[in-house]
């Protein structure tokens, strides 16, 4: 059974802060999702950023941090990829992949706290200078855990993985392809779904696994035309390598060989010039490997 619930108020909700949700609500369920809305004279997602433009959201799980941080805007636009819902004054932070070709292929990667051991769920804004008398509001799309029992086709052993969302800052300093380190997980125990790049600079991708070419000189209008064959929808200064563009979770890559050894990756981006790049590993994990 799924229901909504309204959630816990937010505190310390204003301009140049960090707001904060301690919800012991959620505990005990499966968590789907989370709805954010936002109010007031001047607050949208664009205003969920530090001055910078770093931070904004995260979701920390006893105490660590498994989704973010990323900003409200940059989230907004990886949904807009996946689910085409864009509305200014609310935002969905998701833990399920709703198109998947399955029921258990949505439900893996939600939150499922008995399961996962989670006894502390925590959601954390950083709300800019900008905003003006702002009001942060959420309502969580909750699950039944009986409902995904092994009676109802459920595989108990998929319910203890949650759906990471891990960043990685990279500096290239020229025009050049480089290889660069991404976080998928100190426990070094994920299936990567997809990765995310946010950049004005990024042009072309490559990705070696166990020095194999799995994904081979990709250009972002070529990979946004082929991710559109899957009803994906591209955005601008944002790259994305899919490998569940087609909604089938058995093509997300394990980051350890069948062996039990970790798999080498090799992440060589190809840049324009110097600058910066937000990247985001998407990924399937326990919580102590994340």
């Amino acid at each position: 059974m799924r229901f909504i619930r309204h959630l816990e108020p937010w505190q310390n909700v204003a301009a140049s802060a960090r707001a904060v949700l301690n919800s012991n609500l959620v505990l005990g369920n499966i968590i789907e999702r989370v709805y954010l809305a936002m109010s007031g004279t001047t607050f949208d997602k664009a205003n969920l950023q530090t001055a910078a433009h770093t931070g904004g959201l995260r979701v920390r799980l006893n105490g660590k941090v498994v989704f973010g941080d990323i900003t409200g805007s940059d989230l907004d636009l990886l949904n807009t990829y996946l689910f085409n819902n864009q509305v200014a004054k609310y935002l969905t932070v998701d833990f399920t992949e709703p198109d998947s070709r399955s029921i258990q292929g949505e439900l893996m990667g939600a939150i499922d706290t008995n399961a996962a051991g989670v006894t502390s769920f925590v959601m954390e804004a950083d709300i800019n200078g900008t905003a003006v008398a702002p009001v942060l509001d959420s309502w969580v799309q909750l699950r039944d855990p009986a409902s995904v029992g092994a009676k109802n086709g459920f595989n108990p052993a998929l319910a203890p993985l949650l759906r990471a969302l891990i960043p990685t800052v990279l500096t290239p300093t020229a025009a050049a392809e480089q290889q660069y380190q991404i976080n998928y997980g100190s426990g070094g125990n994920s299936l990567i779904k997809r990765l995310a790049f946010f950049s004005t600079i990024l042009t072309n991708v490559r990705v070696k696994r166990n020095s194999l070419d799995m994904y081979e000189y990709v250009a972002n209008a070529l990979a946004s035309f082929v991710e559109g064959d899957y009803a994906k929808k591209a955005q601008a200064n944002m790259y994305v390598l899919d490998w569940l563009m087609d909604n089938n979770q058995a093509d997300a890559v394990p980051t350890r060989n069948a062996d039990g050894t970790l798999a080498n990756f090799q992440f060589l981006l190809t840049t324009s010039g110097a600058g910066s790049i937000n990247a985001y590993t998407d990924a399937y994990s326990i919580l102590g490997g994340i």
